[in-house]
């Protein structure tokens, strides 16, 4: 009986942290969706209005997501995680050279897309934390396995392009390293399952089909 009551209070504690960090994440995004739409509002542009569904749609797969059959404890892990998810918002205007900025708008919208693509292909896997949410072999993820931090760089590349600063570089730089690390953390998880590493044998690049 004591032995039943401790597995209940058990279950009960994780779904009451589960539905915690669900609600947290939950408000993170839709503040970004926020971000994104005061930015569209001064300026007019596409991308940003892109950026707010993008965030709402993850609001959403956060609220739906699957409960993760192993999840990572590493301090570390986390801690890139959140920081690869949080710096871009420290992203400030820089030096706007009239021959890269369209380029910069152009690479900042297919990223945008792209990554919306990416975040419809992940569906209720999505999540922060390296952990095995179920594999997701569909969609973009055909072509590599890390579509989401791929669209990612191409959006930090546009960025960068049209908004030139050492600050911007630095941020962007440590930003496209936490996105490696992570993607490293998560398949060092998702190895150890046979569907995924079945999967990895077949999709061998990372980022950028075919280059990385």
């Amino acid at each position: 009986m004591e032995t039943q009551l401790a597995a209940g209070r058990s279950a009960a504690l994780i779904r009451l942290r589960t539905t915690g960090s669900n609600f947290l994440l939950s408000v993170m995004f839709a503040f970004f969706a926020y971000a994104a739409f005061l930015d569209w509002q001064r300026n007019g542009r596409i991308q940003a209005l892109i950026l707010v569904a993008q965030e709402l749609l993850i609001v959403g797969l956060v609220i739906s997501r699957r409960s993760s059959t192993v999840q990572s404890h590493s301090l570390s892990d986390w801690a890139v995680a959140l920081i690869g998810t949080g710096a871009p918002l420290l992203l400030r205007p820089g030096l706007a050279l009239p021959g890269l900025t369209p380029i910069g708008i152009g690479l900042q919208i297919l990223s945008a897309l792209l990554a919306t693509v990416a975040l419809g292909s992940l569906g209720r896997s999505f999540g922060i934390v390296p952990a095995n949410r179920g594999i997701r072999t569909s969609g973009l993820y055909r072509f590599v396995r890390h579509p989401l931090y791929g669209s990612y760089l191409i959006g930090y590349v546009g960025f960068l392009a049209g908004n030139l600063s050492m600050r911007n570089v630095v941020l962007i730089a440590a930003t496209s390293l936490c996105h490696y690390l992570r993607a490293v953390a998560e398949e060092r998880i998702l190895l150890d399952d046979p569907e995924y590493r079945a999967y990895a044998s077949s999709v061998s690049c990372r980022f950028i089909p075919h280059r990385f």
